[in-house]
């Protein structure tokens, strides 16, 4: 097998970014593209196009992720595949290449595999994850509506008043939510998982290394937090006989940061959305609901985070706290790792190991059992989710032309899961 013959080509990547960066772009080169969005919907009906351009047989499941398949000419139709993708949709007033630039890549990875005239040895798919950003409630919705790990009646809750649930976007597409049990597939429908991503941080474009090599990525916890007062008239409401749910919030949030920061530095949290209901600016607030992000590594300390956090809203009068998503830790397979590095090294490009302190659909396989990697590449000055967020057309092509090679050396060296459980190399 001569991997040298995979070339990916720059300019055809190049005009593909260029081309899905049109959908929901905003005045400043940033991007307006919530999941499953006008925009979004035309950014996958875009995409879908050149699946099929490509020759993927493309189809959508019960909760709208799209999947290409590849099927090899070499007799093993319908055996476990290789999956790679990423997502269409974007944070609010976000960048151009989160997701974008991994389902471009991604493409692009598998049309070089086909014209280089390598036989490939097992069917290859590329995914298109629905709401990966948590727009509708809980982030990575797609793939864990796959493997059946979504919370129950997630589909029906919002992130917050006016928001609509992923069921009402469903709905909108002309799909049942209450199928949404028909897009579970089996772990042993896979071989393996690869996500390309941008860092989203600025360790390899302050070091000049364009491929990172993902170790693992951080639990996350998402929390919705409610804080109810009592609104009143702004002008007739004397101070000392209100109960404003906007002072009572901003206490939560000083004190909330002042925890996490006790902690020491291998934890993050934020409070970053905020809305104040009724929302007039002579109103005494009434209500307020927050989101609450906490990250780590350990799970000694997010355990411990928990706790501070129900301690501080507990002693506050009117104070809630709902979990929308708890997600463990997520290391990447160790031969998948190594594959990436061979691949990096037969073609002369460095890279670096690293933890990734962003959540993506590559932590949901690894806990179904399936080996799984992923592939940063830099994003310039470590900005992104914010219209600021760019890459290097050059780095994308080398992302592109690694992620192809590395399928193929999975493809040769990583077989089928035997019933014992046991990988059965080829």
């Amino acid at each position: 097998m001569d991997i040298s013959r995979i070339k990916v080509n720059k300019v055809r990547l190049r005009k593909d970014l260029e081309a899905l960066g049109k959908f929901g772009e905003e005045p400043d080169g940033g991007i307006l593209r919530p999941a499953l969005s006008e925009a979004d919907l035309k950014a996958r009906e875009w995409f879908k196009g050149r699946m099929r351009d490509a020759g993927l047989q493309v189809r959508e499941d019960a909760v709208a992720n799209i999947i290409g398949r590849l099927e090899p000419a070499s007799g093993a139709e319908g055996g476990p595949c290789i999956a790679t993708g990423s997502h269409t949709d974007a944070v609010l007033h976000g960048g151009k290449f989160d997701g974008a630039a991994g389902l471009c890549c991604s493409l692009e990875a598998l049309r070089a595999i086909q014209e280089s005239g390598i036989p490939v040895p097992c069917p290859l798919e590329l995914m298109v994850f629905t709401d990966e950003e948590g727009g509708h409630y809980a982030g990575t919705f797609g793939s864990r509506a796959m493997f059946n790990l979504l919370v129950e009646g997630e589909i029906y809750k919002s992130r917050g008043a006016g928001r609509p649930f992923l069921a009402q976007s469903l709905e909108r597409m002309g799909k049942d939510p209450a199928q949404s049990g028909k897009a579970v597939r089996s772990p042993s429908e896979f071989r393996a998982f690869l996500e390309l991503h941008i860092e989203q941080g600025p360790v390899l474009d302050s070091l000049g290394i364009p491929i990172g090599v993902v170790e693992g990525i951080v639990a996350i916890d998402r929390h919705m937090i409610e804080v109810e007062g009592k609104a009143g008239h702004a002008g007739t409401t004397p101070m000392r006989l209100r109960d404003d749910a906007l002072v009572k919030a901003a206490r939560i949030v000083t004190a909330v940061n002042r925890a996490v920061r006790s902690l020491g530095a291998d934890i993050v949290g934020t409070i970053g959305e905020m809305k104040v209901h009724p929302g007039a600016f002579n109103i005494i607030p009434g209500r307020v609901e927050m989101t609450l992000d906490l990250r780590s590594m350990k799970k000694s300390i997010l355990k411990t985070a928990r706790g501070k956090i129900r301690e501080i809203l507990r002693s506050t009068r009117g104070a809630s706290l709902a979990t929308a998503l708890s997600k463990d830790r997520a290391r990447k397979d160790r031969k998948i790792m190594e594959f990436i590095e061979e691949s990096c090294r037969q073609r002369g490009v460095s890279w670096k190991r690293m933890g990734s302190g962003a959540g993506h659909d590559a932590m949901t396989f690894p806990t179904q059992g399936i080996p799984t990697g992923m592939i940063f590449i830099p994003c310039k000055e470590g900005k992104s989710h914010c219209p600021e967020e760019a890459i290097r057309w050059e780095d994308a092509a080398i992302g592109a032309q690694i992620l192809a090679d590395t399928i193929m050396r999975i493809g040769f060296n990583i077989g089928t899961k035997s019933t014992s459980g046991k990988v059965r190399a080829h």
